[in-house]
């Protein structure tokens, strides 16, 4: 007794440890060989199933933040499958057997928050098979066999049809396993599998029948095999699978504009929807909006489909960003890359240059020679080329200049503006030369008009 248990217990272990490489070649082959190896140890490891499936569905999706969807298409388009998966049911029929449908994903969709979201234009990935059992004429070998109450019966196909139709809110798209369906609205995609096969078969029995006569009676019979009746047989086999998706109808839009650009630096507005990647010379700004994985289905052929996560996380590689706002030292090469789960920008930016509207101020408008005059340079982040008299500068902000005979403009520019400031300088010497000249002048005229008056045309 206890012979025999020991060898049982061999036997399930030698079962187990049969069966469990097959387990992991089943999984681990949808794994590029690079990471053949990796899938082996995450299989080994007490990690729970969904843990494991989640980290071997993404050994080979490169695309962290990006929906790839022509590899998720590549990789579902590529599988061989033939047999139903894990969980759907089998029809059987007559001569129709293992009957099945499976509607598996479509094809570009994003699975975000539980739904699945679906573009415009998409298309409707679904398996379905059945196997049939072809019936075989029968043909008895004497009386008196029979089959089923026949010495013979002979089958003809009569009919032979299956397809697989798929309908978006019960309205017909097309026929197949790869199907181009139109989505308007939150709609519900349903795949019907059906099967019609028809045999007419003829029924032959045993009939009895006098072979030999004598004196007007029979003396032998015998039996031979007659028609006697026709019977149609049919399978008219329907399975139907269905999903819920969501229609995709995202705002989406990204652009970035010139606001300003002085000093070889260039300020822009960045508006965006989603995801973006803007790129210059020496610079970049990235914006993940989301993350992305993939999410494993209908084992053991592990359809792949997009999942999607907020991520929500920014990168900034060498310049400054003040809002929506980038300042940029170089501008050169710009080019913005912009995408949501179903849509792609892409384009270069057209770096305007705009003129930066700036103004001049003083702490007053009148000075005297050699007084200080406090300047003031609005915004106070505009770098301009300045001067005064016989001084100049570059300056962001403010600055100071000394009063000098005569000049009383104070002019500044940058690469796209210019701007102006008048003063007056007032000069007491000079001022007291001019005025001593007036009076002095103003005497003269007087006494000149006297002598007229009283001297007459001798002046």
């Amino acid at each position: 007794m206890k012979k025999n248990n020991l060898i049982g217990l061999f036997a399930l272990l030698l079962l187990v440890a049969v069966q469990i490489p097959f387990t992991y070649s089943a999984t681990c082959s949808l794994v590029s060989p690079a990471n053949y190896n990796t899938c082996l140890q995450i299989l080994n490891t007490t990690l729970n199933d969904s843990d494991k499936d989640l980290l071997i569905s993404n050994l080979d999706y490169q695309d962290k933040f990006f929906p790839n969807h022509q590899y998720i298409f590549n990789r579902n388009t590529n599988l061989i499958i033939s047999t139903a998966p894990v969980g759907v049911s089998l029809q059987q029929g007559i001569f129709a057997k293992d009957v099945w449908n499976s509607l598996f994903t479509t094809m570009p969709s994003v699975l975000y928050n539980n739904s699945l979201y679906v573009p415009n234009k998409t298309q409707v990935l679904t398996g379905f098979n059945v196997r049939y059992v072809l019936p075989a004429n029968y043909y008895s070998s004497g009386y008196p066999n029979t089959n089923g109450g026949d010495c013979q019966r002979t089958y003809t196909l009569t009919k032979n049809l299956s397809e697989n139709r798929i309908f978006v809110n019960n309205i017909y798209q097309g026929s197949g396993k790869l199907v181009n369906v139109s989505i308007n609205q939150d709609s519900v995609i349903k795949s019907v599998f059906s099967v019609n096969i028809s045999y007419s078969i003829d029924h032959y029995s045993w009939q009895r029948y006098c072979s030999k006569y004598w004196k007007g009676m029979c003396t032998q019979w015998n039996y031979r095999c007659r028609y006697n009746r026709n019977e149609i047989q049919s399978d008219n086999i329907q399975t139907t699978d269905q999903i819920n998706v969501k229609y995709y109808n995202n705002s989406f839009f990204a652009n970035i504009t010139t606001i300003s650009s002085y000093s070889s630096n260039t300020n822009f507005k960045l508006n965006y929807s989603d995801s973006v990647r803007v790129n210059f010379q020496d610079s970049s700004y990235t914006y993940d909006k989301f993350s992305y994985t993939i999410n494993y289905s209908k084992a053991p052929y592990y359809i792949s489909t997009l999942k999607a996560d907020y991520y929500g996380d920014e990168q900034i590689r060498n310049l400054f960003k003040q809002g929506n706002n980038l300042i940029v030292k170089n501008s050169n090469n710009c080019s913005i890359q912009a995408f949501d789960f179903f849509n792609l920008l892409n384009k270069s930016c057209f770096v305007e240059q705009k003129p930066v509207n700036f103004r001049i101020e003083t702490d007053k408008l009148k000075y005297s020679l050699n007084e200080t005059i406090k300047v003031y340079v609005y915004p106070q982040n505009i770098s301009v080329n300045i001067s005064y008299g016989n001084q100049s500068k570059i300056i962001t902000g403010n600055t100071t200049f000394k009063t000098e005979s005569l000049k009383n403009k104070i002019i500044a520019f940058n690469e796209s503006s210019k701007a102006e400031r008048v003063i007056y300088v007032q000069e007491q010497e000079r001022f007291a030369i001019i005025y001593n000249l007036s009076i002095f002048g103003l005497i003269n005229y007087v006494l000149l008009m006297v002598l007229k008056r009283c001297f007459g045309g001798l002046v």
